[in-house]
């Protein structure tokens, strides 16, 4: 017995002992134990403080606020934001993911962890009809990584993203952790990545979204790599798998409007994000960059970022976009009768445009979107009643006016 009393009291003496010399060398632990290494790596993943934008509001520059959930203007030579809505607030984005794939693809290069050469494989799914029947047949298909970034800046294409993700890192989700991480380096912290090509997740929660000022930060410092530009500035591209050649037509249409103005810079939309877009343009060396989330159609989204440029340039004494062209235009043919000038983007692309309802819109609420439409004009034109329920995804036709 008094041999077990002693064993216990010796047990218990170690136990604190123990816990004594873990007291004190846990804060050596706590700090890497001295590691270096262990400390960088911590400064990396950290967030780091934003750049405060100087916010300059231009009297030139009042667009219909309605036609966006959010977004901004900014001067890039005066280094300062013209018009800004919600602009600290995060978004759905949709295929402006994309703008960070490009931005880690163009550095891989220039580090030469890769080239523009290498040759890439992506697997698409197709629907093809095998003895009468429909079925879903898996395709493989080999391009260069050069052609790859072209199919996903100028078309959007997400297959084309989603192997770049792979092949750059390895994996997707490992790409995916990487994009996290350089958004953050950024100081992009209301900006989230849950894949790369902007499809919505399954949560709503884990969508990718963004914000105006933080999507602002991310175009800055793609502008300083000339192979972006050089890319979403192409109205057309063709791109090869060496069997066949695709032409590709660039989803923002104001880069082929407005040639050599209008160079970039990466368009999206999902339902839950509606039509966005980052847009910049340069004139006379004065570059300006646009951002436009959540508007109702690509043809307002447009319209709105180019009535934005418009009255900021004529501000400062340039004059609007398109007026080059036109003017070449006239010279070469100056024999002929003038045409007449419209005055609006979408009035030279379409007779009427679609409005896809959202939830909670009425006509009302939809008429006051556009500029002299009518809630009578809705009615008439899309032959319906005033006491017809507006469905979710549902289109309604847009008449538009000179």
């Amino acid at each position: 017995m008094r041999h077990e009393i002693i064993f216990r009291t010796k047990f218990i003496t170690a136990i604190f002992a123990a816990c004594f010399f873990v007291a004190l060398c846990l804060p050596a632990f706590a700090d890497g134990g001295g590691n270096e290494e262990g400390t960088d790596t911590t400064a990396k993943v950290a967030s780091v403080t934003p750049e405060v934008f100087s916010v300059q509001p231009d009297a030139n520059v009042q667009p219909n606020e309605k036609m966006v959930r959010a977004g901004l203007l900014y001067d890039m030579d005066q280094k300062k934001i013209v018009w800004e809505k919600k602009m600290d607030v995060a978004f759905p984005m949709a295929s402006l993911t994309k703008m960070m794939v490009a931005l880690l693809t163009v550095e891989d290069i220039r580090s030469g962890k890769i080239s523009w050469t290498d040759k890439v494989n992506v697997t698409k799914l197709q629907v093809a009809y095998v003895k009468g029947r429909r079925r879903t047949v898996t395709i493989r298909e080999e391009y260069s990584l050069e052609d790859l970034f072209k199919a996903a800046m100028i078309a959007s294409d997400n297959a084309a993203s989603e192997a770049i993700a792979a092949y750059i890192n390895g994996s997707v989700g490992s790409f995916v952790a990487r994009m996290n991480t350089r958004a953050k380096e950024l100081g992009m912290n209301s900006t989230f990545y849950s894949n790369p090509t902007g499809l919505p997740a399954y949560r709503a929660s884990l969508t990718n979204s963004s914000s105006p000022t933080d999507l602002l930060r991310l175009a800055l410092e793609m502008m300083q790599y000339d192979e972006i530009i050089g890319t979403t500035s192409q109205g057309f591209a063709d791109i090869s798998n060496g069997k066949r050649t695709s032409t590709l037509r660039n989803h923002n249409r104001l880069v082929i409007d407005f040639e050599n103005e209008v160079d970039g810079l990466k368009t999206g939309y999902t339902r839950r994000a509606g039509f966005c877009l980052v847009a910049t343009a340069r004139k006379c060396e004065h570059r300006l960059i646009a951002i436009a989330l959540g508007s109702n159609s690509p043809t307002l989204r447009n319209d709105f970022v180019r009535k934005m440029f418009d009255g900021y340039y004529s501000s400062i004494g340039l004059e609007k976009l398109g007026n080059q062209q036109e003017n070449k235009t006239v010279t070469a043919s100056a024999a002929a009768p003038a045409a007449k000038k419209k005055s609006s983007y979408y009035e030279r692309t379409k007779n009427y445009l679609y409005h896809v309802v959202k939830p909670g819109d009425t006509l009302i609420t939809i008429a006051q979107l556009y500029p002299g439409v009518s809630v009578k004009e809705l009615l008439r034109f899309n032959r319906i009643s005033h006491k017809k329920i507006l469905r979710r995804g549902s289109k309604l036709r847009i008449p538009l006016k000179a």
